[in-house]
This record gives C-alpha cells, structure tokens and sequence, in this order.
C-alpha cells in the first residue's frame, strides 16, 4: 500500500494510478486523439460551418482546421512532441469553445446539442492539460527520444 496516500481507503487506487500510469496515460493521449480524429475522418469544421459563424476566409481556416487536427491525433497517438500536440489541441478546443459552441446563442432547439458540444470542449481542455503537464509517459516515442 502507498505511504503517500491522501486517504488509508484510497491508497490501493492510489498504487494502482501509480503502477499503471504510463499504460493510463497512453490510453488517455489514445481516448483525445480519437476525438480529434472522429471530427477530421467526418469531415469537420467543414468551410460552410466556418462561414456561418462568420470566420474569415473558411475554406482556408476549414484546411488550417484539418491539418492542426491531423498533427494532434498524430503527436498523441505516436507519443512525439506530446506536450507541443496537447498545446496546440488545447488552442484549438479553445478556439472552438470561444467561437463556435456558444450554445445561448442559438435558437432554443439546437441549444442541448450546442451546451454538450462546448462541455466536450472543456473536458477535452482538462485532459489535454494534464498531458501538457505529464508528458506522454514511457509508452511513447518522446521517452525514446530524451533516452528512456
């Protein structure tokens, strides 16, 4: 049992956090990077979207979109540059969160879809902060690379 537990009841899961915490962590960059995937492989932020929320130039920033996505599902599925992919995800979740799921905007019907999309956000935010701050862990090609 850990000595360092906040908790006597809590110190089994406290050893158990720590004795799988590279596999845990590999399941998390896997469980964030899936998201970003699931948006990219459907399609979104298509550029009619974008233009509908008034962005500038949406066909480029539709691209710019895909692109920056792609980079983070690569950088967290592979483990590389892990904590630059979970800043640059954390930007654009933020983006999306300031731009386009501002759910008391919409009209009244699509205002569930809107206030899940931007808890998505926040949480999604939360994680990739915690991966900014962690690293990607031992299962990952960034530990190979500083001589792990």
């Amino acid at each position: 049992m850990a000595n360092n537990s906040s908790h006597k009841l809590l110190s089994c899961t406290d050893s158990i956090a720590t004795g799988m915490s590279d596999v845990l962590l590999l399941v998390v960059r896997l469980a964030i990077a899936a998201v970003f995937l699931m948006t990219v492989w459907t399609g979104g932020p298509a550029a009619a979207y974008l233009k509908s929320l008034n962005y500038p130039a949406p066909e480029i920033m539709s691209q710019l979109a895909h692109i920056v996505e792609w980079i983070v599902v690569i950088t967290l599925v592979l483990g590389v540059a892990t904590r630059y992919g979970a800043l640059l995800g954390l930007a654009f979740v933020v983006i999306a969160l300031l731009t386009a799921h501002l759910y008391w905007q919409y009209p009244e019907a699509a205002q569930g879809l809107q206030y899940t999309l931007l808890s998505k956000d926040i949480t999604i935010a939360g994680g990739l902060l915690a991966l900014f701050v962690t690293g990607a862990g031992r299962l990952s090609i960034d530990n190979k690379l500083a001589g792990g």
